[in-house]
Order: C-alpha cells, then sequence, then structure tokens
C-alpha cells in the first residue's frame, strides 16, 4: 500500500501577519509649555478664583476712591477703570421692548487678555510721567502702595496654588496656601517696590540739579555740565523701571515657589527670566494673550447669558420696571456681568504668569516643572543621635 502523500504547507500561512505600528506624536511630551499654558484655563475659571479676584477688584477700587478723595486735585480721575473690562461699553438697546422691561443692557464684551491686564497694573506708575505735579506725585505713591498691599496676597495665593497644580499636579488647601502666602507678603510686596523706590531715590539728583539751574549767571552752564552723567544714569534708571514693571508677576511667582526665596531673590530672578530668553518670553504671552482672549469669550458669553435669563425672568414677573429707580437688582445685574468678566482676566493673568516662570526656569536653570518648595522643605532637619559607646569595664 502507497502512503498518502502528504500536502506541503503553504509558507504564507505560517508566517505571522506584518504588524504596521501607528506613530502619533504626544503633544505633552513634544512640547511640555503647551500642557503649563494650555492648563491654566482650567485653573484659571474656577469659581473660588475668580470670587477672590472680584473681591480684591472691589477693595482696589474702594482704596483707590479713598486715595483720590483724599489727595488728588479736583477733576482728575482714575487711569484704569478696575470694575469692567477695557472694552466694555454699556449698550442703549433695551433687554425686552416693551416698557415694563426697560433695562439698558450690554452686549457681551471683549474680555481683558494677558497684556490688558499687565496694562491695568502698571498704569498707575506711568501715569507720573505725564504731568508730573506734588499732588498728583502723592497720588500715584498712594495708589501704587495700596495696589501692591492687595495684590501682593492675592496674586500670591492664585500663584502658589496655580505652581503647586502645574507643577505637582496636586490642589493646594486654601488654609495651607493662605498660611505659605501670609508668612512672605512683605517680601512680595518689597520686591515690587525696591525698584521703584530705587527709582524714586535716584530722580532726586535731577531734581537738585534743576534747583541749580535756577541759580542767575551761572545756574544753566553748571547744571548742562552736571546732567551730562545724569542722562546717561537715565538707562540705569528705564532697565530698574522694567525689572518691576515687567517682572513682578515673576518675582511674585518666584517668591512662592522657591525655597526660602526673599525680595531680593525674587526680584532677581525675574530680571533673569525676563532679559535672558526674551524670544521664549515673547511666544509665552503672545501663546497666553490668544487663549486668554478666546477662553474669557465663552466666559463673557456665558456670563451675558445668565444674567439676561435673571433680568428677563424677574422682568416678566415683577410689577415695577426692571431699570426704575424703585428696584435694585439693575445696577447689580448690569455691574456683576463686567466685574466677573475682569476678575477672570487678572486670574488667568496670575496662572499663565505662574506656567511662564515655570516654562523660564525650566530652559534657564533647568529646574524640573515639580522642583517646588514645600512646607516640610523649610524646616531643616535634626541630625540623628550619636549611639552612646559603652566603657570596657576595667
Amino acid at each position: 500500500m502507497t502512503e498518502p502523500s502528504q500536502a506541503t504547507p503553504d509558507p504564507s500561512a505560517t508566517k505571522s501577519p506584518v504588524i504596521v505600528p501607528r506613530v502619533s506624536i504626544d503633544w505633552y511630551r513634544a512640547t511640555p509649555w503647551w500642557r503649563l499654558i494650555s492648563q491654566s484655563i482650567a485653573i484659571s475659571w474656577r469659581t473660588s478664583h475668580i470670587l477672590l479676584c472680584a473681591a480684591a477688584l472691589l477693595l482696589t477700587h474702594l482704596g483707590l476712591n479713598f486715595s483720590h478723595w483724599l489727595f488728588a486735585s479736583e477733576g482728575q480721575t482714575f487711569a484704569v477703570q478696575w470694575l469692567q473690562p477695557s472694552s466694555f461699553k454699556p449698550a442703549v438697546t433695551p433687554l425686552v421692548e416693551n416698557s415694563k422691561n426697560s433695562l439698558s443692557t450690554w452686549v457681551a464684551p471683549a474680555p481683558d487678555a494677558f497684556l490688558d491686564v499687565w496694562q491695568k497694573y502698571a498704569t498707575p506708575s506711568y501715569s507720573l510721567l505725564q504731568d508730573l505735579s506734588l499732588r498728583r506725585l502723592v497720588t500715584a505713591v498712594v495708589d501704587t502702595l495700596w495696589i501692591v498691599a492687595v495684590w501682593a496676597m492675592v496674586g500670591g495665593l492664585l500663584a502658589r496654588r496655580s505652581v503647586q497644580e502645574l507643577g505637582l499636579r496636586i490642589t493646594a488647601p486654601w488654609v495651607e496656601s493662605v498660611r505659605w502666602v501670609r508668612t512672605r507678603w512683605a517680601s512680595i510686596a518689597w520686591a515690587v517696590l525696591m525698584p521703584l523706590s530705587l527709582v524714586l531715590v535716584l530722580c532726586l539728583i535731577p531734581w537738585c540739579i534743576g534747583w541749580i539751574a535756577n541759580i542767575t549767571w551761572v545756574g544753566s552752564g553748571l547744571a548742562a555740565l552736571l546732567m551730562i552723567p545724569i542722562v546717561l544714569l537715565g538707562i540705569g534708571l528705564g532697565w530698574v523701571c522694567a525689572i518691576s514693571l515687567f517682572g513682578f508677576s515673576f518675582s511674585t511667582v518666584a517668591i512662592v515657589t522657591e525655597n526660602q526665596a526673599d525680595a531680593f531673590d525674587g526680584m532677581s530672578r525675574a530680571s533673569a527670566y525676563t532679559f535672558q530668553r526674551p524670544a521664549t518670553l515673547i511666544l509665552g504671552v503672545l501663546a497666553a494673550q490668544w487663549l486668554g482672549y478666546f477662553a474669557g469669550s465663552i466666559v463673557s458669553i456665558v456670563l451675558y447669558t445668565g444674567t439676561t435669563l435673571v433680568a428677563k425672568a424677574f422682568g416678566a414677573s415683577s410689577r415695577l420696571p426692571l431699570g426704575s429707580s424703585e428696584t435694585w437688582l439693575a445696577p447689580i445685574l448690569q455691574g456683576i456681568g463686567p466685574l466677573l468678566l475682569t476678575a477672570y482676566g487678572f486670574s488667568f493673568f496670575w496662572t499663565a504668569s505662574t506656567a511662564l516662570y515655570l516654562i523660564l526656569r525650566k530652559e534657564i536653570d533647568h529646574a524640573e516643572y515639580d522642583s517646588i518648595s514645600m512646607p516640610n522643605d523649610e524646616n531643616p532637619k535634626p541630625l540623628p543621635q550619636l549611639p552612646s559607646i559603652a566603657q570596657d569595664a576595667p
């Protein structure tokens, strides 16, 4: 008998299927700066952060009103409107056409982006350059002190909570953050005021030379001779002002982030991170400006929609016109939306500044994002006790 012939196996059947690996780009690993800046949106529009900034804006407005009542000359107005966005313009179109709901409302205003908030902080100091007088100088100094006192605490709180969430990816408790910032509040304020105080002291030199110029015959020539080195000093004064006005947010973040940081450490880090990597800083600010504007537009639409629905619901059942002087709801509805929208802009400014600080620190000092000082790091650990050596018996 002949054995049945065995079939030759098909080579293609024994081979494993070819697997083509799928290649994708992990943008969080390829561009870690994008994760930090984009995550700033989710942190900044939290209700607690927006309400904190809204309370700080009201406190700032009240303090500046009191300052201008004491020191400002007649007709002098605020350089900055703190309770509404820069582009806020109340509309004249009534909310509802009938006479019962005659409240004039606003079209959803454009939010304050990153640079708009920075301009609001810097404008009170720059207002001195317009028309310098004694009353204006006193008003500007008092306004600056009040703004620094309020926002050193609020900005420090927002920066501390943001840096822990961006770097360590943990949510810091409010009590711990308040305790941490309270111990460093004076350093934060002095990091901003130190360069400005130096500028004011150095400006006394040309001020004294100006009095010399009033001397007859020889005053003008002597003053011109003395002003030659002072003109060169003006370049240094410009750099000192730039450190304070451009890097005040970085100095705040540095003081609440680094281990045992003080005002001088915050000012030096702000100067280094601002001027050593200008290209990185410009790109980061542009990204923050773009993201903050569009995220703020979402907040603006949400606030406008909510306040409009509340106004219509109230007007449908109330016997009084919503815009009449007998109801107190009209000014609240007209003011709460712009106030909260402005508060979001300030909240995003501090969170995005924290992200930019971590990015620049990574590029300049090669420090990891999670290298953040914690309360346990502040207290030095005691040295271990040496074991007692038993003495040998005689």
